[in-house]
């Protein structure tokens, strides 16, 4: 049968203790890591709950002002979708003759550089 040296069992036995204490301080860090990182995760479980209750309440808002919008916009113009259809046409003709005057004074500047 074969012997195992000395030294060999010492090396096992020192490897186990340092594994042993390795691992002790290990799980300590991670308790210590977890009793540092839930009150902080609390804290923002509890923050966004809070925001997502302004959100609400603030989409209710603008959805009531929104609707008070309709409502007035019906009541002082009559009907919408008739005034949308001549705004949609003036801004179109606006930006017509502002890009037609921006294309104007590209060509004016070309030719003042020409000649």
């Amino acid at each position: 049968m074969i012997e195992v040296p000395l030294w060999w069992v010492w090396a096992s036995g020192l490897y186990c203790i340092v594994s042993i204490i390795w691992s002790v301080v290990l799980v300590g860090g991670m308790i210590m890591l977890y009793t540092k990182v839930m009150p902080v995760l609390s804290e923002a479980k509890l923050q966004l709950r809070r925001v997502t209750g302004q959100a609400q309440s603030i989409g209710a808002k603008a959805s009531t002002t929104a609707e008070l919008v309709h409502v007035k916009t019906q009541h002082f113009l009559g009907d919408a979708k008739k005034a949308g259809n001549t705004m949609t046409k003036q801004a179109r003709t606006v930006g017509a003759t502002i890009s037609a005057v921006l294309v104007a004074s590209q060509v004016i500047k070309f030719v003042r550089k020409v000649f």
